[in-house]
């Protein structure tokens, strides 16, 4: 079952992600200048409602095991797809561990929590409070770098590590079990629709940005 209300805020996400990637991508291609706390926060931000949305998904839908197994699997195999491809055009920042990857962990992890609603809130916040520490830390090898303990010098293109993101998660699913949400009819408009497309969205948002940026500029495709 869908919930427009729900579709209607991940809709609102969705524009707000290809708002800031046809900003980052003309950053990236040298085409305009991107500096400041808002540029350092609003792509976190977005990130987070995305976020908090899969993990209040999560909590009012309760999927069964076969489902979850299916959406883990699903947004693996995209997820070392998008690693693979970065990987051969950017191999300096190619992404090790982005939204995808995490996606997939916390899809399987959050719903080892779904019958401990007391859990929800006490571990979000730890998982929460313990990331923003880890991201002051930096250690010389990258085998824990999906868990937020990042080695010296790391760089990469998309960054959403379990810690502190799975407390975002976890904020969520508290949040779906305290407020379930009605199926209103007024929220099914445009950006609910929207919303059931995020994930074909996300997939094809740079290919398109970076067409209308070749066609804009004439010179991008020449620097891939």
């Amino acid at each position: 079952m869908r919930y427009p209300e729900i579709d209607f805020a991940r809709g609102i996400a969705v524009i707000l992600m290809l708002i800031f990637h046809s900003f980052f991508d003309a950053y990236y291609f040298g085409k305009i200048e991107l500096s400041g706390a808002f540029w350092y926060y609003f792509p976190r931000f977005i990130g987070g409602m995305f976020i908090f949305i899969s993990g209040f998904t999560m909590a009012v839908v309760r999927p069964k095991p076969n489902r979850v197994l299916r959406k883990v699997f699903k947004l693996s195999a995209i997820a070392l797809l998008i690693t693979a491809v970065t990987y051969y055009f950017v191999p300096n920042e190619f992404v090790v561990f982005g939204i995808l990857h995490f996606f997939a962990l916390s899809t399987l992890l959050g719903y080892t929590f779904l019958n401990h609603p007391k859990l929800h809130l006490p571990a979000g916040i730890a998982a929460f409070l313990l990331g923003v520490y880890l991201q002051s830390v930096n250690v010389s090898s990258a085998n824990l770098v999906w868990m937020g303990l990042m080695p010296y010098g790391f760089r990469t293109l998309d960054y959403y590590p379990l810690l502190p993101w799975f407390g975002v998660f976890l904020f969520g699913m508290y949040f779906g079990r305290k407020f379930h949400p009605t199926n209103r009819n007024f929220f099914e408009n445009p950006l609910a629709k929207v919303g059931r497309k995020s994930l074909e969205i996300y997939l094809i948002q740079h290919p398109v940005i970076i067409l209308a940026l070749q066609i804009l500029y004439g010179d991008v495709l020449q620097q891939i």
